[in-house]
């Protein structure tokens, strides 16, 4: 157990390093709730390692501060991750609905954090049946509940993912609900907390090494899914596909459907949604989605220089290229360009003038 207890330790000291390295070295939301994520595991090991040690008599103040309103967090954040990931989605406010449990249980236990640090032990100790483990609960149960509720947002897009993420989906996703199921069974039949130090290790080996994998080598999963998850198409296969994606989107300016899915396409040009993921990744390695608003932006970008729509708005620009809202637009535009469709734009204008 002592072994385990100082590994647990070094890897919460290595959580802190991947937090830090996907926060300082890694842009986009994906990767902002990546390490929100590594850094509260960091502070949950090192929080069970002191509450499980001597160190809690010596050092009282800390005990139960922070461990239930963290079991709130995780589920939550990891969710906005995925949404990210499968969607390219921008945070809404209603996203921070998932962070009301998180607030109900800071207001359940304040007043156990505001007790002096001694009598808070003492009281935890003499209820912990009757008040602390109705906590333990709800938190086992809350973070089972976004294990499925990761699961079923995954299977929703799982046929419009292209096999980097997919493969990536897939095994965050299972290591998250495999910990969940841990925890769960563990709160239940669990006889010391000092048991929750084999949780800890299976979930903190899996996490870490898929965060340092990330951080050290963002293309590893490409690597792995062109070995494990590519079809059995051949390059003639996938130049034949995507003449015919081409066909359809180019020539057919198919691009301007705002509805316009991958399924939606594999069904127009009788292809399986796989295998067009598989052929934009190694033929034009490019997203379903990139190569969709790589055209749209073209789009966009003539009607921007057109006269004849010298009178439309940004937002009228964007619902003419096939874009849903003008937030979408001036991200992928920005992305594809450099600069803002405004700019955009102004410039055009100015460059006339001159």
């Amino acid at each position: 157990m002592e072994i385990v207890r100082y590994l647990l330790l070094c890897y919460a000291f290595l959580a802190v390093f991947v937090s830090g390295g996907l926060f300082f070295k890694k842009s986009g939301k994906a990767y902002l709730m990546l390490s929100a994520f590594t850094l509260l595991l960091a502070y949950e090991l090192v929080y069970f390692l002191y509450w499980t040690s001597q160190i809690v008599f010596i050092y009282p103040s800390l005990s139960l501060k922070g461990y239930f309103v963290m079991g709130f967090l995780y589920g939550p954040i990891l969710w906005l991750h995925f949404k990210v990931v499968l969607h390219d989605d921008q945070f809404k406010w209603s996203d921070l609905l998932h962070f009301i449990p998180a607030v109900l249980m800071f207001f359940a236990i304040v007043d156990i954090w505001f007790m002096p640090a001694m009598d808070r032990i003492q009281y935890v100790s003499e209820n912990f049946n009757s008040r602390i483990m109705p906590y333990n609960y709800a938190r086992a149960i809350h973070i089972l509940v976004y294990g499925l509720l990761i699961i079923a947002t995954i299977g929703r897009n799982y046929r419009n993912l292209n096999g980097k993420k997919r493969l990536y989906s897939l095994i965050l996703c299972a290591i998250y609900f495999l910990a969940a199921v841990f925890v769960s069974w563990l709160t239940e039949y669990a006889v010391d907390w000092r048991q929750f130090a084999y949780y800890y290790l299976f979930s903190c080996s899996s996490i870490l090494v898929m965060a340092f994998l990330l951080y050290t080598e963002p293309d590893f999963l490409t690597k792995i899914t062109k070995k494990y998850l590519s079809s059995s198409l051949s390059k003639q296969d996938m130049r034949r596909i995507k003449g015919k994606i081409e066909g359809e989107i180019r020539d057919n300016q198919l691009f301007l459907r705002r509805d316009l899915t991958i399924v939606k396409l594999s069904d127009l040009i009788s292809e399986k949604p796989h295998s067009i993921s598989q052929t934009l990744s190694e033929e034009v390695n490019e997203s379903f989605n990139d190569y969709l608003n790589k055209h749209r932006i073209d789009h966009a970008k003539k009607l921007l220089h057109s006269d004849d729509f010298g009178h439309y708005k940004v937002e009228a620009i964007a619902i003419e290229s096939g874009f849903n809202n003008k937030v979408t637009f001036n991200k992928a535009f920005s992305k594809f360009t450099g600069m803002t469709p405004s700019s955009f734009r102004t410039q055009k204008r100015v460059n006339k003038k001159l």
